[in-house]
């Protein structure tokens, strides 16, 4: 299936049906999220309604539509550059958001001087946590998706593959485990909308939709089962004896709900992840006095890999790990022999080295920026046209699943052949590469936060004046980005053995060039200081040695760099001969 696409035209048309239909309304705004009724975050451009009005293919973005005028399209940093390019301002103003800055943040305060009366939004794509903040400060209408279909062509989503269940070597803990570790009382429930979540607790993949290996379904736990709500016409295989699927339609889980919690006194929901159509179900079946929000659900527990989850992990970075060195072996050893090579045979040849290593789907779209697209932080069009030549700084981002449906995660900057064109190239390399040894070698505390962390990858480039517009790291697990966990100056999650982090700074420079080099960790209690934990790494490949300046090295960060290299040598995965 080729790359979904929408014209500029088609975009245009979009917005000026939108707004006659707000104006037939009386809507004087319209709220409409990135996400799917999952609220996922990774969702198929076709069952993006944001990208039908603004064209932006990133991941993440808020789009708030006013009845006359431009529409805003609320970015993060990782996406500044590439929205400009995407976004047709005729009709759309980008909104890029600072670092540190929540994107709602930024439209509530819009919002605040926009003063709509009214305002639309989809009730099924729309998190209870934003539509209880709307409701306390404007009257809201709620459409459902069938309502915006009528003035849009959205395009008809496939049919779903076959749920399966784990093999007992590849998922650890069974359901009933699982059950035991999050209920402490019988007369509780948690209702489920967290795909991987679900996907964890009932030790079920589907591969549903893109870069994701969960499926799409809701769940309703109590103490000695779970209850999976699906699609009337997708398959599923469990034997787990305390899984229980419902194949249903959304208008039926209503019923069934009342006869499964008739002695439930509590249902745990996570206002943040539970769509506001399931919410108003929940409310008519329990009251809402029984519903008590707790963010961020399950993730708290399966944030946390127990030995066999680890395992699994190791086992699927050391197949990443391969499939990525043969990717730039590869592009090296061509240009050596005087192939043309492009971006797009960049992408392509990453996926290939993939599948070779057993990879079932890629944990998102791999990210092959060439010279000045790699200050692109998330770029994600490749190009034919854009030619690899003698001396460029590429930056490949990359990631996979293998048969456990655990995401790996990996970014590598390497040079096209032995000497960089540029020697800033060699500089902001460097100072990158400091960051990432600093972090990943580091001891501290139990009881740490991610944002204690932070600092210490960001302070090498702050010596030299440079900073990265992104967090420094986050959670990896089911999903390439798991809650749970994180590195930033606002993630305030505590740091514990099992945990699995990303370690990836960079330093990023419009028209000239990017770094990123991230590597995985495996957060471990320190074996000689009691109290104490440490990173242990799960990737191991090797750095790009014609872009490392070791005069800007201190001689810590040489032992770091000679001790990962020597492992990377072992594995046959370092650049050093």
């Amino acid at each position: 299936m080729g790359k979904f696409q929408i014209s500029t035209d088609q975009v245009k048309a979009n917005i000026q049906a939108l707004q006659k239909f707000m104006q037939d309304e009386k809507l004087d705004a319209f709220y409409i999220s990135s996400y799917d009724p999952y609220l996922n975050e990774y969702v198929p451009m076709s069952d993006c309604h944001r990208f039908y009005f603004t064209g932006f293919s990133g991941s993440v973005a808020e789009v708030l539509v006013p009845s006359k005028g431009k529409v805003k399209v609320y970015v993060d940093g990782r996406y500044h550059e590439q929205a400009d390019l995407e976004c047709d301002t005729s009709v759309i103003e980008v909104v890029k958001v600072p670092a540190n800055t929540g994107l709602m943040s930024c439209l509530k305060d819009d919002l605040k001087k926009l003063s709509p009366k009214v305002i639309g939004l989809e009730a099924d794509r729309t998190a209870v946590s934003f539509y209880e903040y709307l409701q306390a400060h404007f009257e809201v209408r709620a459409y459902m998706n069938n309502e915006l279909a009528s003035i849009v062509d959205f395009a008809e989503q496939p049919k779903l593959k076959k749920i399966v269940h784990l093999e007992k070597k590849l998922r650890g803990a069974d359901t009933s485990e699982k059950l035991e570790r999050i209920f402490e009382s019988d007369k509780d429930a948690y209702f489920i909308t967290a795909i991987d979540s679900l996907a964890w607790l009932t030790n079920c993949r589907g591969y549903h939709i893109p870069n994701s290996s969960s499926f799409l379904g809701v769940g309703f736990a109590v103490r000695d089962k779970v209850h999976v709500f699906i699609g009337k016409d997708v398959a599923f295989e469990c034997s787990d004896k305390n899984v229980e699927f419902h194949q249903v339609d959304i208008s039926e889980i209503e019923g069934i709900l009342q006869k499964l919690g008739s002695d439930v006194e509590k249902v745990y929901i996570d206002k943040q992840m539970l769509n506001s159509n399931y919410f108003e179900v929940l409310k008519s079946v329990f009251g809402k006095d029984k519903l008590e929000n707790k963010t961020g659900g399950l993730v708290e527990f399966h944030s946390l890999k127990d030995d066999t989850e680890i395992e699994v992990m190791k086992d699927s970075f050391r197949r990443a790990d391969q499939a990525i060195f043969n990717t730039i072996k590869w592009v090296k050893d061509s240009l050596k022999k005087g192939d043309e090579i492009s971006e797009r045979d960049l992408y392509n040849k990453t996926t290939e080295e993939y599948k070779k290593q057993g990879a079932q789907e890629q944990s998102f779209n791999t990210i092959a920026g060439v010279g000045p697209n790699g200050s692109i932080m998330h770029y994600g069009d490749p190009k034919d046209s854009v030619k690899i030549v003698e001396g460029d700084m590429c930056l490949l981002d990359s990631g996979g699943y293998f048969e456990a449906g655990f995401a790996t995660d990996t970014t590598r900057t390497f040079l096209s052949t032995s000497k960089p064109k540029d020697e800033k190239y060699k500089e902001i390399y460097t100072l990158v590469l400091k960051g990432t040894l600093n972090l990943q070698n580091a001891v501290f505390k139990s009881g740490t936060r991610g944002s204690g962390l932070d600092a210490i990858a960001r302070q090498p480039l702050h010596q030299a004046g440079y900073d990265f517009a992104h967090g420094t790291g986050h959670g990896v697990g089911i999903h390439v980005h798991e809650g749970g966990v994180g590195i930033s100056p606002v993630r305030n999650y505590l740091l514990k053995p099992g945990q699995v982090v990303s370690i990836e700074p960079g330093i990023y420079i419009p028209k000239f060039g990017g770094v990123r080099l991230e590597n995985i960790a495996l957060v471990v209690e320190h074996p000689e200081y009691e109290g104490f934990l440490k990173f242990e790494p799960l990737v191991y490949i090797g750095f790009e040695p014609g872009l490392i300046d070791e005069s800007l090295l201190n001689s810590q960060e040489k032992k770091w760099l000679d001790e990962y290299e020597a492992v990377c040598r072992e594995r046959g995965t370092s650049f050093n001969s």
